[in-house]
């Protein structure tokens, strides 16, 4: 039975020995191909490290892979993995740097200036972190001038178009109270002729009711206007008339009084 046990336990040491042997060749292996700058190889061979057995190494590797192929969130992730074990100071500084670099060619300045403080916290001599450190702190002071640029324009043409649309609405209740003042001018002027024809109407209605009650002459109705000339004429045929008049008169007078003396 012990020999049985025995027998087990050295064929597990054999396989854990082989299984090591396996991965550390693999890293090797990988980081043969880095160095070549044949990245997307090496994450290939760290990755089926990793398979076999899940390492700082490999690990580690494997993200600085993914940061040269481009692959900025999965190397990020891979960092702040690595972040959060027991590592020594210099190894968790470089961490921490890498980690950085991910964050900014994210474009996440603030978060990448705080991994950057902390690899110079365990690391102050690091002179290529505090360099990326105060270049971080450059791009996130463009990036919130940009950002303010962008809300100050996004204000502005806010306000523009609250403007515009106050002016709109200001020009169209003017045409609406144009238009309603017009309909009203019309419908007073129609109005009003009507009223005037009513008017109209009335007068005639009456003129023709006051012309049945008076006596209708055959002849003209205005009165006859004489000239200055007529009448003047008219006057010294009257005149005339009773100078012969007067003359008569005196001849029968004097012819009855001869008379009467005969007698």
């Amino acid at each position: 039975m012990r020999l049985l046990l025995l027998i087990i336990l050295l064929i597990f040491s054999l396989t854990e020995f082989a299984s090591s042997k396996d991965s550390k060749s693999l890293i090797r292996e990988g980081n043969k191909l880095y160095k070549e700058e044949k990245f997307n190889d090496a994450e290939i061979k760290y990755r089926k490290a990793q398979e076999i057995g899940s390492s700082l190494k490999s690990t580690f590797n494997l993200a600085d892979a993914l940061y040269k192929q481009g692959n900025y969130e999965e190397a990020k992730q891979k960092f702040q993995e690595l972040s959060s074990m027991n590592l020594d100071k210099n190894t968790l500084a470089s961490v921490n740097h890498n980690l950085g670099n991910s964050l900014f060619m994210e474009g996440n300045y603030e978060e990448s200036i705080k991994a950057f403080k902390n690899a110079l916290k365990l690391n102050p001599e690091d002179n290529d972190t505090r360099y990326n450190l105060e270049l971080a702190r450059r791009y996130l002071q463009q990036q919130q001038e940009q950002q303010q640029n962008q809300d100050n324009q996004q204000n502005q043409d806010n306000k523009d178009q609250n403007n515009q649309e106050q002016q709109q609405n200001q020009d169209n209740q003017q045409n609406q109270d144009n238009k309603q003042q017009q309909n009203k001018n019309r419908n007073q002027d129609n109005q009003q002729n009507q009223d005037n024809k009513q008017q109209q109407n009335q007068g005639d209605s009456g003129e023709e009711k006051q012309s049945d009650k008076q006596p209708k002459d055959k002849g003209e109705s205005r009165p006859y206007q004489i000239s200055k000339e007529d009448a003047e004429r008219m006057l010294n045929a009257i005149q005339k008339d009773e100078k012969e008049l007067q003359k008569k008169l005196k001849k029968q007078k004097g012819e009855r009084a001869k008379i009467e003396r005969n007698w």
